[in-house]
């Protein structure tokens, strides 16, 4: 049986297997009978994660969509057979490859027929409330069920860790993304107030107080109970899989997003409640959908990713790219799914998220961009193929090859010997809680987050809590909630207690162009390294950028440096302060400094 755990070297955390540090890079797909393992293995890639799924019920309770063509508990007898078939090519194959089963926690259409009061309504039928403690009861035995068949399969020495998914979109959304809201949801609701306000005849909120704009005192409790009620339902999955699994194995969650998703009613806003919870070792979500995946913009991270590495957690970023091979997914699986959601473009014509670039050319910008955000904040990538195929390229292939060995490589390298960033950018949580639903003061974090990626400044994430272990690392800090929490205005009072040039938002300025922002930063002793509107990546003995326009660019380093070109650019080694290329609009380049 492999043993894993996190492992820091030179300030980046690491997969630990038996005792071997392994740069986290992995592969996986929701179609997997279109999977192309072989490509990935070929280029070489060990780590996979496969999905697997209590249920064949949708993850998408608006659309209907469900990837999942068996559900392991729908059957009288367990059907496991799908997902050890997967787990045995990919073991055929490669037969020291390490398997991270991927486990949606969703309950199965007897139990969900059976408890109508522990469900929440949803467009497409009743599911489980995250607010259920059978859920969690029973849940955690089905669990328990398949952890045990794992761990005595033929395959179970070849399992390296978990994560755990569920509730919508499998990324722990409660159900209805409206927190649970049912007669059970209000029950609970009312003893959470009497437990944590001692108010013995709360208040409950209904629908239309969340539909008018307003905003109060219940509906604000209301929306810290529901991302607390998803947080600790995560927890109690994790510490229970972690109890099956003897402490032996890292347990990751697909869970992070508040630093992109502003409703609190989709219960995503619990970090404060995991980040150092013993039994989570790895955070996952989607690098972000900034302007519908668009060329020119950063696809930043969806949570504050530098809290979780200083709280000791790995941060295994989901990168979904789509590429010129990136077909619709009703043509992935003829037949399989109507035609009315997930298309390449909207009634109007124009590209949706789901579709990729017309070429490979930037189909190969588009993964060197996602890999240079993760690279130079030491953060782990899954290559998400969602349909299978997407990246059947040799093009593609011998470039993502070369990620893994440069990821290898960088294990080496001495972050504290090169620049890094001298911003830090706070995502106040809780804030979240102060603001009406939809309107600008929930948007301005996301804005703010997103102009920050085109100021040329390179910027760390970290949430507010943690402003008095970092902030005299950085030379400005960036606020982004306009209505802060306690938190919030603590970390506030820190900067002017350490004289840190800080920009704070108000209910008369909410958020801040790029241009403001460069502004302010530079006009603080911020070094900056393009202020050209290219997207710049810093950190980790690594620089990229990339292009908003065709043209000449330079990018300014700190110091001198020899530079090393290994994507986008063809030059001699050389030393330098100012890297010069060409560029085309929208590709991207990366470096290596020595």
């Amino acid at each position: 049986m492999l043993k894993s755990n996190i492992e820091f070297k030179n300030g980046t955390p690491y997969i630990c297997i038996d005792g071997v540090l392994h740069s986290p890079l992995a592969y996986t797909t929701y179609f997997e009978e279109r999977g192309e393992y072989a490509d990935f293995i070929n280029s070489g890639y060990k780590m996979f994660f496969v999905n697997v799924s209590f249920t064949d019920l949708p993850i998408n309770n608006t659309t209907g969509f469900t990837p999942f063509l068996t559900g392991v508990f729908e059957t009288e007898v367990p059907d496991y057979a799908a997902f050890d078939a997967t787990v045995r090519q990919i073991l055929a194959l490669c037969p020291d490859a390490f398997i991270f089963p991927r486990i949606n926690v969703a309950m199965p259409r007897k139990w969900v027929a059976e408890h109508p009061y522990e469900t929440v309504a949803t467009p497409t039928g009743n599911r489980e409330s995250m607010c259920s403690d059978l859920f969690r009861l029973d849940g955690a035995m089905l669990l328990q069920a398949l952890v045990e068949h794992i761990r005595s399969s033929d395959y179970a020495h070849r399992i390296a860790g978990y994560q755990l998914c569920g509730g919508t979109t499998q990324e722990w959304m409660h159900h209805d993304l409206f927190g649970s809201f049912s007669d059970m949801g209000l029950a609970k609701f009312r003893l959470y107030v009497q437990q944590k306000y001692g108010n013995e005849h709360p208040a409950v909120p209904t629908r239309a107080d969340f539909k008018d704009g307003t905003n109060n005192e219940t509906v604000s409790r209301y929306g810290a109970f529901c991302c607390e009620t998803v947080a600790t339902t995560v927890c109690h999955f994790a510490k229970k899989l972690k109890e099956y699994i003897c402490n032996e194995q890292i347990v990751g969650v697909f869970y992070g997003y508040h630093a992109f998703v502003n409703d609190y009613l989709w219960g995503l806003h619990g970090m404060r409640f995991l980040i150092d919870s013993p039994y989570i070792d790895f955070f996952s979500s989607p690098c972000a959908y900034d302007c519908n995946r668009n060329f020119g913009v950063d696809w930043g991270d969806m949570f504050a990713t530098a809290s979780v590495k200083l709280h000791g957690k790995l941060c295994f970023i989901e990168c979904d790219i789509r590429t010129h091979l990136t077909r619709r997914m009703q043509a992935a699986r003829p037949g399989r799914y109507t035609d009315d959601f997930y298309g390449l473009y909207d009634a109007h014509g124009n590209k949706t998220v789901w579709c990729g670039p017309e070429t490979a050319e930037l189909s190969l910008s588009a993964l060197r961009k996602a890999f240079a955000h993760q690279l130079v904040n030491g953060s782990g990538i899954w290559w998400f193929d969602m349909w299978g195929g997407w990246y059947h390229d040799d093009v593609l292939l011998a470039d993502l090859a070369k990620m893994k060995t440069l990821a290898r490589a960088a294990e080496e390298k001495n972050s504290s010997y090169y620049p890094s960033a001298e911003t830090v950018v706070f995502i106040d949580e809780a804030a979240y809680l102060n603001n009406p639903r939809g309107s600008d003061f929930a948007h301005c974090v996301n804005r703010t987050r997103v102009a920050m990626g085109n100021t040329g400044i390179p910027f760390d994430i970290f949430m507010t809590e943690d402003a008095d272990k970092v902030l005299h690392k950085y030379k400005a800090a960036v606020f982004t909630a306009p209505l802060p929490s306690e938190s919030g205005k603590n970390a506030m009072v820190l900067c002017e207690k350490y004289n840190i040039p800080a920009l704070l938002p108000d209910s008369a300025k909410s958020f801040f162009s790029t241009q403001e922002l460069r502004d302010f930063l530079t006009a603080n002793g911020v070094h900056c390294y393009n202020a050209d509107g290219n997207v710049i990546y810093c950190g980790r003995g690594f620089v990229g950028i990339h292009a908003v326009r065709d043209g000449e660019v330079t990018i300014s380093l700190p110091a001198k440096y020899k530079v090393k070109p290994l994507f986008g650019a063809v030059f001699a080694d050389c030393e330098t302060e100012n890297i010069k290329l060409h560029m085309k609009k929208h590709h991207t380049a990366v470096f290596e400094l020595l």
